[in-house]
């Protein structure tokens, strides 16, 4: 029997694995789903099967390898023996070559230089006095030769060109999905432009049809989509064919911007590659201004969250409100925890056990510095110093700032001291710059300072209260721009063109950190009282979510920028307090 490819029954398959290969790693999960080109409807991960192979007794998965799969060693206790797994996988062959009357069944397998070693490993272990059963094709490799011009042809990449949307872990059944539509869209493609019908004339085009060189990128989304935009400001959207949204930015000049990406050769990270492979489709919005761009953009990746946005995007990110003391705090801000908003997460949590160690003077016991230190630094157990390098650092620290510790509250100490490290950080800079003034280009020595440095951090008891010292400097940080979001969030801004400095100002007014009103002010005129100026702290922090606390952070960044390029900027508070450009400048500086 010879069966057309789009009636072949074949096997999906996919491996997640903790290295690279059998010899550096161990096989981690084994998916499959058979499937059938013709039948569409059936090529979901719902249909998918898929086993968590057990691992040595003595090994662990890698965290980087946990955190792109999202399988925990908790999640292995309902591992399978790779011997039950290859009986299953077995079962699936047997099912496939009665359908399709073969003794080998045919298993599709994206990028299969992966999976195969994997693969022959589980037989040899398995039933290595059989042969091989499985006759891969690699989908990957009629990528290169079908679509040699595409920026990238990863699966998610090749997924997305064909209009299939992948979730971000890795895990085999949304693999297997995937990888049985790029077979189903491919062997059409197949046909039609090149006759190929048969797994025959596959293997045999396969073998002798050499991949094509990449000559120079073709980006699927047709140029004039891209050469009528606009020369304004505004947000741009890209979206593959079927309108799945993949990316949201912002720009000075949406024609520019957008146009940029598709030059010859433009040094783009993966991940903008892997999106401009499956980007076929845009949409924009023009604004005023930039400023309003950058602060559209993120509300819309908040709402949206495009899978190509890295930053602003919500995910897992929370924030929360501690107490005067540190040692509390709470999602919700009230009269115990009422200092923030601060982000949730490892900060807050240091900041927590920062503060019940300077509530117990700074001494804990034995037990609780083994128990809380690496907490207190912010880092998971596995990288944090011994106990006893712990307690002597966290002494010396206590030691080194005794004097601030007296009669002092831990948000008052924090702060303060904060403060002052903050101070040496910018004068430091400050220096660097002047230097750099004074000595352009390369200077003697910056070779070896450059030079990558592979060798495993060792903590001392000097670099643990070094790491303190940090903590207190970035957590007085985040308090002081908590503070500087409240006062933002209802105020009135006024900043000059970058076109022409004579003409009206651009004006934004705040309410509860979103724009209630744009206009333009000339220069003879007084930039309007913001209308809640008189709100307490309180009254905003209420207001004040994860949406409005990127809005304002990137208008804080937006500010930064436009006192950069010396523009004319107001910013008024209240009746009585307005800030012109140079204390803006040191207000910014401190945020």
């Amino acid at each position: 029997m010879t069966a057309s490819l789009a009636e072949l029954k074949i096997l999906a398959l996919d491996c997640q694995a903790t290295g690279a290969n059998p010899q550096k790693g161990h096989l981690l999960e084994l998916g499959w789903l058979r499937a059938c080109a013709s039948r569409p409807g059936r090529l979901s991960s719902s249909g998918a099967e898929t086993y968590l192979n057990r691992l040595p007794a003595d090994e662990k998965i890698p965290r980087a390898v946990s955190r792109i799969t999202g399988i925990s060693d908790e999640s292995m206790q309902t591992a399978s023996t790779s011997r039950i797994i290859w009986q299953q996988l077995m079962k699936a062959v047997g099912v496939i070559n009665s359908e399709n009357q073969l003794t080998v069944c045919p298993t599709v397998i994206h990028f299969a230089r992966f999976e195969e070693p994997f693969l022959k490993d589980l037989h040899r272990k398995s039933d290595p006095t059989t042969p091989f059963p499985l006759q891969i094709i690699c989908t990957h490799e009629i990528a290169t030769r079908l679509l040699p011009d595409l920026p990238r042809r990863g699966l998610r990449a090749i997924a997305g060109y064909f209009n299939h949307s992948m979730p971000e872990v890795k895990r085999s059944a949304d693999h297997v999905a995937a990888t049985a539509v790029i077979w189903q869209a491919m062997i059409e493609i197949l046909n039609t432009r090149l006759g190929i019908d048969t797994l025959d004339q596959l293997v045999d085009w396969l073998g002798a049809a050499e991949p094509i060189g990449r000559s120079e990128r073709n980006y699927p989304m047709a140029a004039e989509k891209r050469r009528r935009l606009p020369d304004k400001p505004g947000v741009y959207r890209m979206l593959r064919s079927n309108n799945d949204l993949l990316y949201i930015g912002k720009a000075k000049s949406l024609k520019l911007r957008v146009n940029s990406y598709f030059r010859k050769k433009a040094p783009h990270a993966e991940h903008i590659l892997e999106m401009l492979t499956q980007a076929q489709r845009l949409d924009y919005t023009v604004t005023g201004t930039a400023l309003e761009a950058a602060m559209l953009e993120s509300d819309e990746i908040k709402r949206h969250s495009p899978p190509y946005n890295i930053a602003l995007r919500r995910k897992q990110r929370k924030l929360a409100f501690t107490s005067r003391d540190l040692c509390r705090y709470s999602a919700v801000s009230d009269r115990h925890c009422c200092v923030g908003p601060l982000p949730k997460g490892n900060f807050i949590e240091a900041v927590s056990h920062f503060g019940h160690w300077i509530s117990r003077d700074c001494r804990w016991a034995d037990h609780e510095v083994a128990e809380k230190g690496a907490a207190l630094l912010g880092l998971a157990p596995e990288f944090a110093p011994d106990p006893d390098c712990l307690k002597q650092g966290l002494e010396i620290f206590r030691v080194d700032n005794r004097n601030l510790l007296k009669n002092q509250t831990p948000l008052r100490f924090l702060t303060g001291l904060g403060a002052r490290l903050w101070r040496l950080k910018l004068k430091a800079a400050d220096e660097a710059a002047e230097a750099e003034e004074e000595e352009p280009g390369d200077r003697e020595g910056d070779d070896d300072q450059t030079e990558d440095n592979d060798e495993e951090y060792v903590w001392t008891p000097e670099a643990v209260a070094r790491a303190v010292g940090r903590l207190v400097m970035h957590s007085a940080h985040l308090i002081r721009r908590a503070r500087w979001l409240c006062l933002l969030s209802e105020s009135a801004l006024a900043w000059e063109s970058a076109e022409q400095a004579d003409r009206p100002a651009n004006l934004i007014v705040l309410e509860g950190g979103s724009v209630i009103n744009r206009d333009s002010l000339k220069r003879a005129d007084e930039i309007p009282v913001p209308p809640h100026c008189h709100r307490p702290f309180h009254r905003r922090q209420i207001h004040i979510n994860l949406i409005t606390y990127d809005r304002l952070r990137v208008l804080t960044t937006e500010l930064r920028r436009l006192s950069s390029e010396d523009r004319r900027i107001q910013m008024r508070l209240s009746p009585t307090v307005t800030l012109d450009n140079d204390a803006l400048k040191k207000a910014l500086r401190w945020v």
